[in-house]
């Protein structure tokens, strides 16, 4: 049986991470070659919008309530998300070696490379969490289980998502309330950003020395608390919204478009490059123009993905998780919404 609630976070979760990618990364298209620049670089006004869909916190959250019922076996996960994601890959080398034939700059092949595989951490992490279950399963055992992830995020900084993915399972059990962890995400985010010398911005900019997602930090352990308790407090209009077709066709292929977003925003970015330097697309993103100009693009970035991932027949990711089933234990399943 799934969860409508979790259904709706995940689908969130997905489109707000897609979103961003498409609308803070640019590849500017230049006669010495193309490089990496984003909007949050040159408009400060736009730092807000990071917060909003920045919301990788969420893909764990749900991922470890997912994890909580799965019964698929590590191996066979794993080669569910292997087999889609070196095939991407293999297509990508391909058309870099053909570039670099052609003779395209090693410095744009570089940045080409750096974008098809800067999401792809995602699953590395993803796949020691599951292999962590056992663990997480026993921390889950005690009510301050989540603290030990926090304060490993000291010395292993990526224990941020642990912390979350922990939440995740615990809501598989329990209840978790979300205003306290909504105030207490947004207080903790404010202070380390104003008095802590994090940056504001949730996702990294080009030529800033400091990052909170590379490596992730308190302040993105802030974030990912903060909208982990607003997706709670809100839960019951969320699991209205997750009996809805579009969510259903979203969480089948929320992995899949995950792993191929960004391959297509890159895809259009080179193909239409004979045509460029075009507005919103290959151009310096240092006006606010710039940003509703991208947003027309954004109906063919999305067409491009579900190219992508049609190419790859059916082998990408087409759920998060297997339904967990009936007879398992779910005091906020489907048919008990978590209430704070």
């Amino acid at each position: 049986m799934r969860n409508p609630f979790i259904d709706a976070v995940r689908a969130l979760a997905v489109v707000t991470v897609v979103l961003g990618h498409w609308l803070v990364t640019a590849l500017v298209d230049t006669p010495t070659g193309m490089y990496i620049d984003s909007p949050l670089k040159h408009l400060s006004s736009l730092t807000p919008v990071s917060w909003v869909l920045q919301t990788l916190g969420l893909f764990f959250f749900v991922g470890g309530y997912a994890a909580a019922h799965s019964k698929t076996p590590f191996l066979t996960r794993l080669k569910q998300l292997a087999v889609p994601t070196l095939l991407m890959l293999g297509c990508w080398a391909a058309v870099l070696f053909g570039l670099v034939l052609r003779g395209v700059d090693q410095g744009t092949a570089w940045n080409i490379g750096f974008l098809v595989t800067t999401p792809l951490w995602f699953f590395g992490v993803y796949l020691v969490l599951l292999a962590m279950k056992p663990l997480v399963r026993k921390l889950d055992e005690y009510s301050w289980g989540v603290l030990v992830p926090v304060a490993l995020v000291f010395v292993v900084p990526y224990a941020v998502w642990w912390a979350a993915w922990q939440l995740g399972h615990s809501l598989a059990r329990r209840r978790v309330p979300g205003p306290p962890l909504l105030i207490a995400g947004v207080l903790g985010y404010a202070l380390l950003t104003t008095f802590g010398g994090y940056p504001t911005a949730a996702v990294g900019i080009p030529g800033e020395a400091m990052s909170n997602l590379n490596p992730p930090n308190y302040a993105t352990l802030a974030l990912a608390f903060a909208q982990i308790g607003l997706v709670l407090t809100i839960a019951p209009l969320l699991t209205r919204l997750g009996t809805a077709k579009p969510v259903a066709w979203l969480n089948k292929r929320a992995l899949g478009i995950f792993l191929t977003h960004q391959s297509a925003l890159i895809t259009v970015t080179l193909a239409l490059s004979a045509w460029g330097p075009l507005p919103g697309l290959q151009q310096p993103p240092d006006h606010p123009g710039w940003v509703w100009q991208r947003l027309l693009w954004l109906p063919v970035c999305a067409a491009v993905t579900w190219g992508w991932l049609r190419a790859l027949q059916g082998r990408s990711p087409r759920r998060a998780a297997p339904p967990p089933a009936a007879s398992d234990p779910a005091p906020a399943s489907a048919v008990r919404t978590p209430v704070p």
